[in-house]
C-alpha cells in the first residue's frame, strides 16, 4: 500500500514546509484518521439500531444540522412542520438523514422509529424519545446549538418540562472533551458514540513530538487564523470523513491560501484523496475469542493498572471502539478482575502481573507514554 507521503497531493502539501519541518507535517499527516463513507454508515447505522431496540418508543431520531440563530428546529403552530434541508443544500445531514431512513425501512424497526418528524406525527404517535444524531462532535456545540433550537419550539418544551420526552444523542466520533460536555448536558447514560475520535493525545508522540507539531500548526496557520491553529476551541482532532473534514482539524489542514498547496480545501475533500479512505475491516462475529480477544482483554487490563479509567481515553489508545471497550469493561468487573468503580481486585492484579510477564515490551496502539508513569501511577 502506497505510503500517505507517496500521495501527489499530500507530498504537495508536505513542500509547503521547509525541509526541517515536513517530517513534523508527515507526522501530521500520518496520524490522521480516515473514515471511509461505508464504515460510517455500516457502523453508525447498527449503532443506532441496537440503540432503537433499547430506547423507549417511538423514538423520532433527528440528523443534527444548522438552524438559524434563536430560531426553532420546528415551524410555528401547535403541528409545526419539520424540514431537514432547509434553509440551503445539505451537509452530513444528508448521510445521516439515508442512514436513518434505511432504518425506518426495515420491519424490524418501522414501528419503533418514526418516519416523520412534524409535531403533529409526534403528538399523534405519542413520541417517547428524542434521538439526536451526526457524524461527529469535536466541541459537542453543534450538537448543544440544535438541541437548544428544538427546545425553542414550545411544543417540544412542554413536552420535555412534563418529563413526557427523553432526549439522547448518538454520534459516530467524538472527542473525549466534547463526550463529556454532551454528558453533563444529557447525562452519560444517554450519550452513546461509537469511536473515539484520536486526537494528538492518542498518537503515541512523545511531548516533545506533539510541542513540535503544535508550534508547526501554530506557525503556518498565521496571524489571521492563530485561534484555528489546532482546530476550533483547540480541539485537536485528527478525524476526517469522505464527506467533510471537519473544522476541528488543525487548520493547516484545510487551509486554502494564495500560494499554498492545500490538503482539505476547507471542509471539502477532494476527490483525488478519496482513495487513502479505505474500509476498516468488519469487526469479528465473536470478537473476545482467541489470541485476538485475550489480547484486547490484556490491554484493558495494563491501562486500569495504570489508572486510565475513562473508556473514551482508552478507546482512543487502543484505536477499539466505544461500545466495545464498554462491553470489555463490563466483563472484567463481570469476572471479578476490577470493582464497580474499575479499581483492580486482587484476582485482576494477578492477571496483570502475568500479563506483564508475559507481555514486558509491549506496546499498545497509539501508546501515550504520559499515561505511563510506571513507577509513579501503576496501581498496587
Amino acid at each position: 500500500m502506497m505510503a500517505r507521503s507517496e500521495h501527489a497531493r499530500v507530498s504537495a502539501w508536505l513542500q509547503n514546509f521547509p525541509d526541517a519541518q515536513r517530517g513534523v507535517a508527515g507526522d501530521l499527516v500520518d496520524a490522521l484518521s480516515l473514515i471511509s463513507e461505508t464504515d460510517l454508515r455500516r457502523e453508525l447505522g447498527s449503532h443506532i439500531a441496537q440503540l432503537v431496540e433499547r430506547l423507549q418508543a417511538p423514538v423520532a431520531a433527528f440528523p443534527v444540522r444548522e438552524v438559524a440563530p434563536e430560531s426553532s428546529a420546528h415551524e410555528p403552530g401547535r403541528d409545526g412542520g419539520y424540514h431537514l434541508f432547509d434553509p440551503g443544500l445539505p451537509g452530513s445531514e444528508a448521510i445521516i438523514g439515508n442512514i436513518l431512513t434505511g432504518l425506518v425501512r426495515r420491519s424490524s424497526l418501522s414501528t419503533r422509529i418514526l418516519s416523520t418528524l412534524d409535531l403533529g406525527t409526534l403528538r399523534d404517535r405519542k413520541v417517547c424519545t428524542i434521538l439526536l444524531v451526526d457524524d461527529f462532535s469535536g466541541s459537542g456545540k453543534r450538537l448543544l446549538d440544535f438541541h437548544r433550537a428544538l427546545r425553542r419550539h414550545p411544543t417540544i418544551r412542554s413536552w420535555a418540562s412534563f418529563g413526557w420526552i427523553d432526549f439522547h444523542v448518538a454520534t459516530f466520533a467524538a472527542t473525549n472533551r466534547a463526550a463529556a460536555l454532551l454528558a453533563k448536558r444529557f447525562g452519560e447514560d444517554n450519550v452513546h458514540i461509537v469511536r473515539s475520535c484520536p486526537t494528538f493525545v492518542g498518537t503515541g508522540w512523545t511531548p516533545e513530538q506533539q510541542a513540535e507539531v503544535e508550534k508547526l500548526c501554530q506557525t503556518h496557520a498565521g496571524r489571521s487564523n492563530r485561534r484555528r491553529a489546532l482546530g476550533f476551541r483547540d480541539s485537536r482532532a485528527l478525524i476526517a470523513f469522505e464527506h467533510t473534514a471537519p473544522n476541528n482539524l488543525p487548520y493547516i489542514l484545510w487551509k486554502r491560501a494564495d500560494n499554498w498547496n492545500s490538503l482539505f480545501e476547507d471542509k471539502a475533500v477532494p476527490d483525488d484523496l478519496l482513495p487513502l479512505f479505505t474500509m476498516r475491516p468488519a469487526p469479528a462475529a465473536t470478537p473476545l475469542a482467541g489470541s485476538a480477544g485475550a489480547m484486547r482483554l490484556g490491554q484493558i487490563i495494563d491501562l486500569l493498572g495504570h489508572r486510565v479509567r475513562s473508556a473514551g481515553e482508552i478507546a482512543e489508545i487502543t484505536d477499539i471502539s466505544m461500545a466495545e471497550v464498554n462491553r470489555l469493561l463490563v466483563l472484567v468487573k463481570q469476572l471479578g478482575l476490577a470493582n464497580q468503580t474499575l479499581r483492580l481486585t486482587d484476582a485482576g492484579r494477578l492477571e496483570l502481573r502475568k500479563w506483564r510477564l508475559a507481555h514486558p515490551d509491549q506496546q499498545l496502539p497509539n501508546r501515550v507514554e504520559a499515561y505511563y508513569p510506571r513507577e509513579l501511577r501503576a496501581e498496587r
